[in-house]
């Protein structure tokens, strides 16, 4: 079962890395749609982040499907996100509002309830991760893109075959 799901995300992981690397488009506009598509996660968008950062990607004149696969990235880590914002937030406004469950007060959970700390951690966590995530596909893409898709096919192939195996077996 383990492998299974292991098999599954790895299927998955190379379907969209393999659709990212062969848009046909400039380079700039791929990683800026990534990117843009990216930071979306940072936000609370209730289960509609991924069809959002497609089109925020679009408006803001990056790559639609690049926006797409970005905003489809970190969708699972969306409690690792919220805790990052809030940890973000925290340095900007000098503390973590709740750093053990028997310090929950008054005043950190009118914090929590407006949402300041999130924000504010959110923004920067973007502005921070946006940027990083930009540059560095933007790198990638300039000088590895067919070299990363060759090898991206390869890996298909020793995909494919684990599949077969695992099929073969019968587990």
């Amino acid at each position: 079962m383990l492998l299974r799901l292991w098999l599954r995300l790895e299927r998955g992981f190379l379907y969209y890395t393999t659709r990212l690397f062969r848009i046909r488009d400039n380079v700039e506009r791929v990683a800026r749609g990534f990117a843009l598509g990216m930071i979306v996660n940072f936000f609370p968008t209730f289960g509609f982040g991924v069809v959002i950062s497609g089109f925020i990607a679009r408006m803001l004149g990056g790559n639609l499907l690049a926006g797409f696969v970005g905003g489809a990235t970190l969708t699972f880590f969306w409690p690792f996100l919220f805790y990052l914002n809030m940890l973000a937030g925290g340095w900007v406004y000098g503390r973590f509002p709740i750093k053990d469950t028997e310090e929950v007060t008054e005043a950190a959970i009118r914090a929590l309830v407006w949402g300041k700390t999130f924000t504010a951690g959110a923004l920067l966590n973007s502005a921070v991760v946006g940027l990083l995530v930009y540059g560095l596909l933007y790198w990638v893409f300039s000088r590895y893109r067919a070299r990363g898709l060759a090898r991206l096919h390869r890996a298909m192939k020793r995909h494919q075959r684990k599949v077969a195996e695992h099929k073969a077996s019968g587990v």
